[in-house]
């Protein structure tokens, strides 16, 4: 037992290694990023599921029936073609 203690005594007094100090900023950018992508995976997955229930409403609902106008649309000249522009 008295080697154990011997070998915890020594590794106490051991200097720290130095890459123990950049742990910290590693750990912190790698729950940052994990956390990005778990809100882009919620955001995802919520317009997913908006896009599906905006499809399956539009289709239930029923829509208004394709009437033709009353007034038959005269095909001729538009007030906008050029002749009309100009005054011709």
């Amino acid at each position: 037992m008295s080697d154990l203690d011997q070998w915890l005594g020594q590794l106490r007094a051991a200097p720290t290694d130095p890459r123990l100090a950049m742990m910290d900023e590693a750990v912190m950018a790698g729950v940052a990023h994990r956390r990005e992508r778990a809100v882009a995976r919620r955001s995802l997955a919520l317009a997913g599921i908006m896009a599906i229930g905006i499809g399956w409403v539009s289709s239930v609902v029923p829509g208004s029936p394709a009437q033709a106008a009353s007034q038959p649309v005269v095909i001729g000249m538009s007030d906008y073609a050029p002749s009309r522009l100009l005054g011709q």
